[in-house]
């Protein structure tokens, strides 16, 4: 299920949502929540009814999907040892962490459930047990115990593999089927998008021009705020040109300029034209657009479990890093919030690594 507005006359049914699978507590019935905690006075009863909604909307929605999963988790361990989830003592919590250590040996599944139990304790005013020296140091012997698993990177995607997904899926005798995966990586490498702000693009937020697109990204994880953003991609003069394959994608789809509809979706076939034809109006899913990613790639011999879908983001960074880009253009085209996340997408060859000790005057 995916949320994309959230309205107030629906906010219960999406915190229900939320925490539709907690077994003993329900975090807005607890603690602060308490009907013994509420004031008499109508006009504030009104105005508390409103917290859970402003609550909840200082996370990103993608965040609030994270902890509700990961504190639902930690719920069931709970229950099958007859403790308590909420509160819950740094004992327990750090026994819980532990746990997970062992069973998934991942950094970021203890650090998810570290920081979802956290959340959920401050927003029922419980004391925080993940503040307590025994679970920062559990999280932190975490990260050592475990700092031996090598986690391999997905390579990003290179101009050379642009070129040969263009020469197959983008060229003039083409069908939509085919275009979309073209269009799809050309698009997401020259804007940096993410694949969220890539397959809700809507045929209104594109805005072509002479020289260039505009792309208007609604949403993006880093923008906290909601005020969108326009990202600038230019023509060229090659065959894998971003704007002249979306220009034409968005032509064979037959989209009008005006419409609402999401431009990356599900095709059908129509056997009496013998053609394909965008269905519906829901964006393509992650599972699917890397599905056609992948498969794109092993078509050109390629091996498919190099690369996801962020290689496409991680390819533009690594051109445009080799390029020499403006470090202020670079990072706000990228729309990243840090120097540290922004350079974490960027892949340096061997010549680049060497040139340190090249110019080191000895």
């Amino acid at each position: 299920m995916v949320i994309y507005e959230m309205h107030v006359p629906c906010i219960y049914f999406f915190i229900y949502y939320l925490f539709e699978f907690l077994h003993f507590s329900d975090i807005f019935s607890v603690g602060r929540w308490s009907s013994d905690t509420l004031t008499q006075h109508q006009h504030l009863q009104n105005l508390a009814k409103c917290l859970p909604e402003f609550c909840l909307q200082s996370r990103a929605e993608n965040t609030l999907k994270k902890y509700r999963y990961a504190f639902n988790n930690f719920c069931r361990w709970c229950n099958s040892f007859n403790l308590n989830s909420l509160p819950a003592s740094d004992y327990d919590v750090s026994l819980y962490l532990i746990h997970l250590c062992k069973k998934h040996k991942s950094a970021s599944v203890v650090e998810g459930a570290y920081y979802a139990i956290s959340w959920s304790h401050k927003l029922a005013g419980f004391a925080d047990p993940c503040n307590s020296f025994l679970c920062t140091s559990i999280k932190e012997g975490v990260h050592r115990s475990i700092g031996h698993y090598i986690v391999k990177k997905k390579e990003p995607i290179t101009p050379e593999i642009l070129y040969q997904i263009v020469q197959k899926y983008g060229n003039k005798f083409s069908n939509l089927n085919h275009r979309r995966i073209a269009c799809m990586c050309l698009t997401s490498y020259a804007g940096f998008l993410r694949f969220s702000e890539l397959v809700n693009l809507k045929r209104s937020d594109i805005q072509f021009y002479s020289t260039y697109v505009s792309l208007f990204i609604e949403k993006s994880k880093t923008d906290q705020h909601r005020e969108g953003s326009r990202v600038l991609i230019a023509k060229t003069s090659s065959i894998t040109c971003p704007v002249s394959m979306l220009h034409t994608y968005l032509s064979q789809a037959n989209i009008a300029i005006d419409s609402n509809e999401f431009i990356f979706r599900a095709v059908s076939f129509r056997k009496k034209t013998n053609t394909y034809a965008l269905r519906g109006n829901v964006p393509l899913s992650y599972t699917r657009a890397r599905e056609l990613l992948l498969d794109a790639l092993g078509s050109l011999g390629l091996e498919k479990s190099n690369f996801g879908l962020h290689s496409l983001r991680a390819g533009g960074a690594t051109a445009a890093a080799s390029a020499g880009i403006n470090d202020r253009l670079f990072k706000k085209h990228g729309r990243w919030a840090s120097e540290t996340a922004k350079d974490g997408y960027v892949q340096e060859n061997i010549s680049e690594k060497l040139t340190v000790s090249k110019n080191l005057g000895i």
